[in-house]
């Protein structure tokens, strides 16, 4: 951006006294966008609220902006000395960002949608405001994409290396310890890695905090990217010894102390000493700030055309909105009815498991139990189509173990494949009794058992067929080991073909 000194600052007057008469256009054209994506993207930013609102993992979120605000705020020195200057390459990553967060909506994607909708933002600032200030604001306006709720995905991972690493150490110092997937047992006590002990929060918090104090104390590129990978896996391994600690506390005081809530309340108190320690790993090499540095920027004279990137950008993200609107599948009212025949080839009615997996927003749904002279079995079928949040084959809220019953544990979870039907198997364990249950996603004539498999196909028969029909389907078997898998084997002999073309003629009348 090409900037010359005002007359007045040629006459002699001083770079500040001209920064007072100049008109902070930066401030106007940010706000301009700002408000113009909060309208285009309404729906985005107020799902991402609703997280923030719900999820613990993802309450940071309402202090990311506010951050980002004064992280801009420090710079206006040097902004009240800007003129915009519209960057118009810019407008190739908006484009594209829009694209992506209206295919996102119009794939119920939501973590695609978020994270796009971000950037959508960061590219209309970008245009807005030129490449000269777009550098000098490049962090704060980054930052904003910890607004996004993503990472949750990582759960599982991090839930099994605290579990791996838990009873190594455990092993280590001479504890006996018998572990079944998360789960292991003590001779005083029984241990989980839940959800809650995966370590997410302290993961994302941390990797927050850490990028902030790497931008606010540090000049260097290089100091800046080793710091925040520091911050990433600090609190990794710091998670992995607040598990070890907590079960040792248990174990030496008899499960008298750390065996409940005031674990949890441990957890974070050991948080809060880890990010102190961060941070005075941080401060030995902090970097201070040149003097004078924010007067380094000469004053622009304000030009015709300032605003015309923010005009542009403006246009764009509202205009976005009608085409998301056009894209966002409807929710409509559907009446189908599904039912499993009552017998199966051979398979005859039998007692209920007690047992039902917390699915929720299908269209139809059935369940029934069978048995034979290879035993007992249970089959519950979710058929979901026309998909819009809360009401997706792919959520979060639909989970194996009911979210009200907390007896059942996971002790073993795997993949298998069996005549075409990739499925995932876990072995639940409770006080009254241990279920083996497979689960996979059929989306037409495919069965998968990923999540992220499950929605790409979803995306492709819709973009395909213009249908997003699929079915959740979830067998259970009142046992374990080879004889649970002789008796799904039987039974999907038996009558694999026929459930595939139950659940086919369901998603057919959901069309």
């Amino acid at each position: 951006m090409a900037v010359s000194p005002p007359s007045d600052e040629r006459e002699g007057a001083t770079a500040p006294e001209a920064a007072q008469k100049h008109t902070p256009a930066a401030f106007v054209a940010m706000a301009a966008v700002f408000v113009a994506w909060l309208v285009g993207f309404w729906g985005s930013a107020a799902g991402m609220w609703h997280i923030w609102s719900v999820s613990a993992t993802f309450a940071h979120g309402f202090v990311v902006l506010p951050i980002a605000v004064y992280l801009v705020w420090l710079k206006r020195g040097e902004l009240t000395r800007m003129v915009p200057d519209p960057d118009w390459l810019a407008v190739l990553p908006l484009a594209l960002s829009t694209a992506v967060w209206v295919a996102g909506i119009a794939l119920s994607i939501s973590v695609v949608e978020h994270v796009f909708a971000v950037f959508a933002l960061i590219s209309a600032m970008w245009l807005a405001l030129g490449r000269a200030i777009f550098k000098r604001l490049l962090f704060p306006l980054c930052f904003l994409l910890f607004m996004a709720p993503a990472g949750d995905f990582l759960v599982p991972t991090l839930m099994h290396y605290t579990a791996e690493f838990t009873v190594g150490a455990l092993r280590a110092v001479g504890v006996p310890v018998f572990q079944e997937g998360n789960h292991f047992v003590l001779p005083n006590g029984r241990w989980s890695v839940v959800e809650a002990c995966s370590g997410i929060r302290y993961l994302i918090a941390s990797f927050m905090v850490g990028t902030l104090f790497a931008y606010l104390n540090y000049r260097s590129a290089v100091r800046r990217t080793v710091f925040a990978i520091f911050s990433l896996l600090l609190p990794i391994v710091a998670n992995w010894l607040r598990a070890f600690m907590i079960v040792m506390l248990g174990y030496l005081s008899d499960n008298k102390i750390a065996a409940g809530v005031d674990h949890l309340i441990y957890g974070w108190v050991f948080f809060g000493f880890v990010i102190l320690f961060m941070f005075w790993v941080g401060n030995r090499w902090a970097e201070p700030e040149p003097s004078g540095d924010r007067l380094a920027v000469p004053v622009a004279r304000e030009r015709r055309g300032a605003y015309a990137g923010a005009l542009v950008a403006c246009v764009c993200l509202v205009a976005s909105a009608a085409l998301a609107t056009l894209s966002t599948p409807i929710d409509r009212q559907l009446d189908v009815s599904l039912e499993l025949p009552a017998d199966l080839n051979g398979w005859q009615p039998a007692q209920g498991l007690n047992y039902r997996p917390s699915l929720n927003g299908y269209r139809a749904y059935a369940e029934r139990t069978y048995a034979s002279e290879a035993g007992i079995i249970a089959i519950h079928v979710g058929v979901y189509a026309h998909q819009v949040p809360g009401k997706e084959l792919v959520h979060w809220s639909n989970r194996l173990t009911p979210k009200e019953d907390d007896v059942w544990r996971v002790i073993d979870q795997r993949r298998v494949r069996l005549d075409g039907i990739e499925a995932e198997r876990m072995l639940f364990d409770s006080p009254r009794r241990r279920l083996t249950v497979w689960s996979w996603y059929q989306i037409g004539d495919r069965a998968v058992s990923g999540e992220v498999m499950a929605k790409l196909l979803t995306a492709q028969r819709r973009v395909l067929t213009g249908s997003d029909a699929g079915a959740r389907i979830v067998v259970v078997v009142p046992d374990e080991g080879d004889a649970a898998n002789a008796v799904f084997e039987r039974f999907m002999a038996d009558n694999g073909l026929a459930l595939r073309t139950l659940v086919l003629k369901a998603e057919a009348g959901l069309l």
